[in-house]
């Protein structure tokens, strides 16, 4: 227990009784309630009623809201000179840091205490626009980071964006075979973690990729451009799929965030030999529509996601493809999408869909199945981002 002598030397020690007499102080002393804090313990939580103001004799609190720590305090400060003005609720909450020592006046005993004291009203006064101006100041240095960092998201968001086609494909051999691929993304967030890609392969080959990184945010936007400039790469020293998904996944293990993951899908469309060689890492399987028998199928081929085991073999699978042939490959930011109800949209609604408009372009089927999932949403807020490609074989049908 702190003696009165000592309680007077640590209130003078404050910005707030700096130029008061013991005699001022030795009031405040008497009733002034002695806390001894152990390391995290709270004083009080955001909203609680505010009816005290707390002197820091040894040690140090924070202030922190929402898990955001605003400010410290230590020996020689006091916290809740706002308590003393108005009865309004706490805005924030205050813990100890280690081992503390405050002292608390409640606002009655506050109020008796320096009635009739001109120096102590003046000092609290002043004391209170001193925490005004810096409260200010802090909620302009945070209104300039924000800015600054929804321009860093932004500049990421275009960056990201820009490693996504930006044109349709259209491919088209001499002997009369052709391919049209379109896609899109759409991402939850200011930047998303999912990838798609086509691009022209040697000898009459095109290669198609599509994958999903876990989460949302800048860590998932950086590994996708990691993961487009790994691809192109790897595509350029050896295409083929073993290759091509050995790389990738060393890329998704050796990323600086370690604890992130991506699901992969990579196909390559011999248009010479109308064969698809295709391997997957986790990722939904696509849709193989076969326009001579009118089936829907799955490019089945299974292995871990990518970042998850440091080697692993990749299963490559083969399929031969007509024309007329359809390929969807998407993220499950679709499937998963829900309505006001909480319904999945679900793959039912996406193989009907596939089934019902086969006779469109790869842009028109494209633009349907949004067009159909936004309705289902019904103006819900997207939770996964979403992407899609439709890729056609054949002579093209608008």
């Amino acid at each position: 227990m702190l003696s009165i002598t000592e309680k007077i030397g640590s209130l003078k020690e404050t910005e707030l009784f700096s130029n008061a007499s013991e005699t001022d102080l030795e009031g405040f002393a008497k009733i002034a309630q002695e806390l001894h804090l152990s390391d995290g313990q709270t004083v009080f939580h955001a909203g609680d009623k505010g009816d005290a103001i707390y002197f820091v004799v040894n040690g140090q609190v924070r202030i922190h809201k929402s898990g955001v720590e605003l400010v410290r305090r230590g020996a020689g400060e006091c916290i809740g000179e706002m308590a003393v003005m108005d009865e309004e609720p706490r805005s924030a909450s205050m813990s100890s840091i280690g081992n503390s020592l405050l002292l608390k006046v409640d606002r009655e005993d506050f109020y008796n205490a320096v009635q009739g004291n001109a120096r102590l009203i003046q000092n609290v006064l002043k004391t209170v626009v001193t925490r005004f101006r810096e409260d200010i100041d802090r909620q302009v240095d945070a209104t300039r980071e924000k800015e600054r960092m929804m321009q860093d998201l932004t500049r990421a968001r275009e960056l990201q964006m820009s490693m996504l086609p930006t044109e349709d494909l259209l491919i088209t051999t001499a002997d009369g075979a052709s391919l049209e691929a379109s896609g899109n993304c759409n991402p939850a967030e200011m930047v998303g973690g999912d990838y798609y890609d086509y691009c022209s392969l040697p000898g009459q080959r095109v290669g198609l990729v599509i994958g999903d990184v876990m989460g949302h945010g800048f860590h998932t936007g950086l590994m996708v451009s990691t993961a487009k400039s790994c691809l192109y790469t790897q595509v350029k020293a050896d295409c083929c799929i073993p290759s091509v998904m050995s790389a990738m996944n060393d890329m998704v293990f050796g990323f600086v965030h370690s604890d992130l993951f991506m699901t992969f899908c990579y196909i390559i469309v011999d248009l010479q030999t109308r064969t698809m060689s295709f391997s997957n890492a986790g990722h939904s399987y696509p849709y193989h529509y076969r326009a001579s028998t009118k089936q829907l199928d799955m490019l089945e081929s299974e292995a871990c996601p990518l970042g998850i085991l440091e080697y692993q073999q990749f299963e490559t699978s083969q399929s031969e493809w007509d024309n007329g042939d359809i390929i969807v490959l998407y993220t499950d930011g679709i499937i998963e999408a829900q309505n006001g109800e909480k319904e999945d949209f679900g793959e039912e609604k996406l193989k009907q869909l596939i089934m019902d408009n086969v006779h469109l372009s790869p842009v028109k089927l494209k633009e349907t199945i949004l067009h159909k999932l936004e309705s289902f949403c019904q103006g819900t807020d997207q939770a996964d981002d979403v992407s899609l490609v439709i890729v056609k074989m054949g002579a093209r049908n608008d």
